[in-house]
């Protein structure tokens, strides 16, 4: 079957580390034909990255390519929304990455044209598609911890100026709610909807440790879902000294550790530990070959636009109640 024709917006750090490694060892399904970025230094590297395709600094002439049949959106997230809005007018297959949109308003608009859109629509929510917590969901729906109660999070980690993602401009002066904790959260909201159920109720506190990452770096989330399920998800990126990436499942008949993105172990008082060792289990090869499945095999897309709005619903509502506003998921 032939390779889709794909046209790159944004040049940046997702785009360059992220996707373009896993695009070209996929040679079989996408074939690199136009990119764009705003500023032509980083446009022209990228185009000689992506095996010295055309490039442009418009992205709408982008879309004007007739050659270009599907796009990967990569952009700052407060520019999602108009570049999928532009897309879709060009009739184009659409990844974009997340959070889908910069405010509330705009995802649940882009969600509500998903039904009637006659091309492919999908968020790069990798956590979806990771080998690792599809295989925690499927260990904890086969019942072998028992009924799922409770779910802890604990994400702490330094992001400072040897970060990568601490040099990028719209991150720090980020012009959507939540800068980190909002970009990087929502990951995690993901997973635990998917395995934990929707999220019912829940109350936030939040920080700014360092001022020079954006407004809010820190934020602790304690929720119910309507799968019975309690927790807390604490989520900070200025701590010092230490650094841990840990998910805990409490089960009524067992306990499920996740940790270091790569290995999970099934624990049960008086049995010997469970381990599972999943290397590479990052999910953005996967997430890329549903979208090319989708297109091409008329597949069912995993990580929907609707699932995308309701992962931010539950982070703004978080970051809200520990502002004292109400919430605007609808």
């Amino acid at each position: 079957m032939e390779p889709i024709k794909l046209g790159i917006i944004g040049c940046g750090i997702a785009a360059r580390d992220l996707h373009l490694p896993v695009l070209l060892s996929m040679k079989d399904k996408f074939r690199i034909v136009m990119v764009c970025n705003h500023t032509e230094p980083k446009a022209r590297d990228f185009a000689q990255l992506a095996g010295g395709v055309p490039y442009t600094l418009d992205y709408k002439k982008l879309l004007e390519n007739a050659e270009v049949e599907a796009v990967d959106i990569a952009l700052p997230i407060d520019l999602n929304y108009e570049a999928v809005k532009n897309s879709m007018r060009r009739r184009k297959h659409i990844l974009v990455e997340k959070p889908l949109a910069a405010t509330i308003e705009e995802a649940k608009k882009l969600a509500g044209i998903e039904k009637n859109y006659r091309g492919v629509l999908m968020v790069a929510e990798n956590f979806r598609y990771s080998p690792l917590y599809l295989k925690a969901g499927e260990i904890i729906k086969e019942g072998r911890i028992g009924e799922l109660y409770g779910a802890f999070w604990n994400v702490f980690k330094r992001i400072d100026e040897k970060n990568k993602y601490a040099h990028t401009r719209w991150r720090i002066n980020h012009k959507y709610e939540g800068g980190f904790v909002t970009d990087a959260g929502i990951h995690n909201i993901a997973v635990l909807r998917t395995i934990c159920g929707e999220f019912t109720s829940g109350i936030a506190s939040v920080e700014c440790i360092n001022p020079g990452i954006g407004k809010m770096d820190s934020m602790s989330f304690l929720f119910s879902t309507n799968g019975m399920v309690k927790g807390v998800f604490n989520n900070y990126f200025s701590v010092n000294g230490y650094n841990e990436d840990k998910l805990l499942f409490l089960g009524t008949e067992g306990s499920l550790v996740l940790e270091n993105g790569s290995r999970i172990t099934l624990k049960k008082e008086g049995e010997a530990d469970q381990v599972f060792d999943i290397p590479n289990g990052e999910g953005y090869i996967e997430e890329f070959e549903n979208f090319y499945a989708a297109i091409r095999n008329g597949v069912r897309v995993i990580s929907t636009f609707h699932e995308a709005y309701m992962d931010l619903s539950v982070i703004l509502s978080a970051i809200h109640s520990a502002e004292g506003k109400p919430s605007k998921q609808s």
